[in-house]
């Protein structure tokens, strides 16, 4: 289950960096947003309440894991294949590899499922291409997905800032009022 099913985003969108306030109804432990019109997000923070308690919320980000069982990737490959990631990822978002690299994702043909593949743009962010973190069983981070991990359920407050692009990137926040 997604807690972006309820996504309210309460936060001027004219600036592009600036902050990101949602309110959404977190329903289980470990359940996640992923960020609408955000490539990605720098470490949230958050509270969530309950009707007898509220808690710090914590969280981490969504993950994918590297399927190449064959022929290794190289630092110009444009399309990856990977396995075990958390469905409904929302495009265009980034990934960061296991070797530091930032890759955006430009299409997923299993956006909404656990497998497919990634049509990518390397070394984003400022990052240098690399084979590095990206063999068969390396896991990404999905840096526009974040799980919501305290056991508190309830309508929750995330406050959250995007990765904005650098010389070179797209923008990395839409800044569609």
């Amino acid at each position: 289950m997604t807690a972006a099913s309820d996504l309210t985003v309460y936060s001027s969108r004219t600036q592009g960096a600036m902050p990101i306030n949602v309110k959404v109804t977190k329903a289980v432990q470990n359940d996640w947003i992923s960020f609408k019109d955000v490539k990605g997000v720098k470490p949230p923070s958050g509270v969530v309440m309950s009707t007898s308690a509220h808690a710090i919320e914590t969280f981490t980000y969504g993950t994918m894991a590297i399927l190449n069982a064959g022929t290794a990737y190289s630092a110009t490959d444009t399309s990856l294949v990977y396995q075990t990631a958390v469905a409904t990822r929302l495009l265009p978002y980034y990934i960061l590899t296991a070797g530091g690299e930032v890759i955006e994702v430009t299409a997923d043909t299993g956006a909404a499922t656990t497998t497919g593949t990634l049509t990518v743009v390397r070394g984003r962010l400022g990052t240098t291409a690399t084979a590095t973190g990206l063999a068969n069983g390396n896991v990404c981070i999905i840096l526009n997905q974040v799980y919501l991990s305290s056991s508190t359920v309830g309508p929750a407050l995330i406050f959250a800032s995007p990765i904005v692009g650098v010389t070179g990137d797209s923008n990395a926040y839409s800044s569609t009022p």
